[in-house]
């Protein structure tokens, strides 16, 4: 039972991928389990599944980066005896199987951020984000000396010891998951990655990624 972890899920508007995602999590023994719902106009998904997962709703969309941030303070607050936190994604693109290699790794070192990195080399990674993220990867190596294969991904496990300085970081839509990697890097925190698949369902169309305004956020903070 994988009950010193706790799951993470920001979902705005999600898919029915998110029920696919909470019974594979659940058939995986994962027990804490905590959905935040960013302000989704459709509620019936959470009211489902409120009899399986803790929901936290916010009243209106206040974005990704906020929406984590809730569900790290209510997980910093509520289980004590846990390792850390795994982030996932809701749109359904983080397979169970990469999940488990993000939760096994960070079993190995409980004091590092493990990020579950995409293959951006592979033929189904639509253009923008391949573009995107060569970009993100350059300017980050740049200022920072670090390479770092996904700067970009959700699927990412975080010691508890850190989680209520993550709190503090500035941020909220997708620049803040940048921002938790510069912390690391400026805190001298160590940063491990796995290897994970490269899932785009139906070619991203379900993303709320928006182009061109989170990519100068992104890149304002790098």
């Amino acid at each position: 039972m994988k009950d010193d972890v706790a799951i993470i899920i920001p979902a705005y508007n999600p898919s029915k991928e998110l029920y696919n995602l909470i019974e594979d999590l659940m058939k995986s023994q994962y027990t804490k389990i905590v959905i935040i719902n960013d302000g989704s106009e459709n509620t019936k998904i959470f009211e489902e599944l409120a009899e399986k997962v803790k929901i936290i709703t916010h009243k209106s969309n206040k974005g990704k980066g906020i929406a984590i941030k809730t569900g790290i303070e209510y997980c910093y607050d509520s289980y004590k005896n846990i390792i850390g936190i795994i982030t996932v994604d809701a749109d359904g693109q983080h397979r169970i199987e990469d999940i488990n290699k993000v939760y096994n790794k960070f079993y190995l070192e409980k004091n590092a951020i493990i990020l579950g990195s995409r293959n951006f080399k592979a033929k189904n990674i639509p253009l923008k984000s391949k573009i995107g993220n060569k970009i993100f990867r350059y300017i980050l190596n740049l200022k920072t000396k670090v390479k770092i294969k996904d700067t970009q991904t959700g699927l990412r496990a975080i010691p508890f010891c850190h989680l209520e300085q993550l709190t503090d970081i500035k941020g909220e839509r997708f620049e803040y998951e940048t921002n938790v990697i510069l912390y690391a890097i400026k805190m001298n925190i160590k940063i491990s990655e796995v290897d994970i698949q490269s899932v785009y369902i139906n070619k991203n169309k379900s993303t709320n990624y928006r182009a061109i305004r989170d990519s100068i956020k992104i890149m304002l903070q790098l």
